[in-house]
């Protein structure tokens, strides 16, 4: 069995017998004790419980079919430590969410994924766990914080995998490692059942795959509510009719790689051969910088910490300068979000879907970006220019793979739609998928 065949395709094998649940869950277990080790992208492994899933039998549309989940959320009964060596050995005793949905869905769960400590930082490096390295170049991260997910997604470690993005940290590292990274609609997958919201809701649980219809059919798996979320939304049934107005930008306040955007270009190009009506433009995202490092330092200090806790240095002084905040400072950060979102989605009165670069450069080295404390969180928001204005929006975004650099390493190209519009944004990205088709592109040696 090809342990990089899509979700849906070790479904459709599991639903005619080609083989059972319980044989593919330890194909991938045997993957991820022989790989896992160089590439550090699981942090826990959880056969016993992914057997015994496994062999309870299929429930749902990916019922039978393996996953991973972050270390950013709870699975009942094993360690959950946020990548913090200040939560070492943390044991909660409910399951998130959407641990729940795929229980329910029947998906056996392998293990938890690597993730930067509380995933503050975009990049895999720092927490507990040590870096996580991106399959198609060993040196190179795979970003963060879902960067464990979506190597494992890269490598064959997993048939698709949950994980979470209050910047763009499910299509940071799917861009990174050349998967498909989907963020949906705020309000559509419940923070709960224990946490209010994330971030001033600008975070959320996302999906990453192999392909689109896996990612469609993952977030189907989790999405979903509990009494009282403080945001509840629901997708749009269907997708905007065609031809769709597209509009593409490659402007930022920071500097865009020449082959990220040329990546882009070439998806414009694409999508007008579909023959959709596609423009060059987009909104003004500039304003949210400065209110959302509020938001996450705020959100930092919030956390239940002692004060002489082992954290991230970067961390560290995020809760500090959170401590200075007034309750008034972080109400007028809320509020210019607020504020400056409804000033963004307005442009998607005149539009369906916007295209832009996931990053504005490829996967760095291992320990160069944000290794200074001081510039840290310029040179983290520059490389993210595309992907947090999104977060604060509340709007679905998905990362696609759609290109490779000159030195090997993927390229995302991201599809950005209107509040709940996750139908339209995963239509077109199908199209793309067939059009410029990555399944069978791969990192070489796993």
């Amino acid at each position: 069995m090809d342990p990089f065949a899509s979700a849906l395709e070790h479904a459709a094998a599991l639903g005619r017998g080609d083989y059972s649940s319980e044989e593919l869950t330890r194909a991938y277990l045997e993957r991820i004790e022989r790989l896992n080790p160089d590439l550090n992208h699981y942090v826990l492994v959880t056969a016993e419980l992914a057997l015994e899933m496994a062999r309870a039998g299929a429930v749902g549309k990916l019922g039978g079919v393996p996953v991973s989940i972050k270390d950013l959320v709870s699975l009942a009964g094993y360690p959950t430590t946020f990548g913090s060596r200040a939560l070492a050995g943390l044991e909660l005793p409910y399951d998130s969410y959407v641990v729940a949905r795929l229980k329910e869905a029947g998906c056996p769960i392998l293990g938890k994924t690597n993730t930067s400590e509380f995933g503050t930082r975009p990049v895999t490096e720092y927490g507990l766990f040590g870096p996580a390295r991106n399959p198609w170049n060993r040196e190179h991260t795979t970003g963060g914080s879902s960067g464990g997910a979506a190597g494992a997604v890269a490598a064959g470690l997993c048939a698709f995998a949950q994980g979470s993005d209050g910047g763009g940290s499910v299509r940071i590292p799917a861009s990174c490692c050349g998967v498909v990274g989907l963020k949906p609609t705020r309000g559509v997958i419940s923070p709960g059942p224990v946490f209010g919201e994330g971030w001033a809701g600008l975070a959320t649980d996302g999906v990453l795959a192999r392909t689109v219809a896996d990612a469609s059919a993952a977030l189907d798996a989790v999405a979903g509510h509990l009494p009282g979320d403080p945001y509840w939304a629901e997708p749009e049934p269907e997708g905007r009719a065609r031809p769709l107005r597209v509009a593409f930008t490659t402007s930022a306040a920071a500097e865009v790689d020449l082959e990220v955007a040329e990546a882009v270009r070439d998806a414009a190009r694409a999508i007008a051969d579909l023959g959709h009506r596609v423009g060059e433009g987009g909104p003004d995202t500039s304003p949210f910088r400065e209110p959302m490092l509020v938001v996450v330092s705020a959100g930092m200090a919030s956390l239940p910490l002692p004060p002489d806790a082992d954290l991230d240095p970067l961390n560290r002084l995020s809760i500090l300068a959170g401590n200075q905040l007034t309750a008034a400072d972080y109400l007028r950060a809320v509020g210019s979000i607020r504020e400056q979102s409804r000033r963004v989605v307005a442009f998607w009165d005149d539009h369906d879907v916007l295209v832009t670069p996931t990053l504005t450069r490829p996967a760095p080295r291992i320990g160069t970006l944000g290794a200074g404390l001081e510039t840290a969180h310029d040179e983290y928001l520059d490389w993210l220019s595309f992907t947090y204005p999104y977060n604060c929006t509340g709007q679905p975004a998905l990362s696609l793979p759609l290109a490779l650099s000159s030195q090997g390493l993927p390229i995302g190209v991201q599809l950005v739609g209107a509040p709940r519009g996750e139908k339209t944004i995963l239509g077109l990205a199908a199209q793309l998928e067939e059009a410029l088709p990555w399944k069978d592109r791969r990192a070489a040696g796993i």
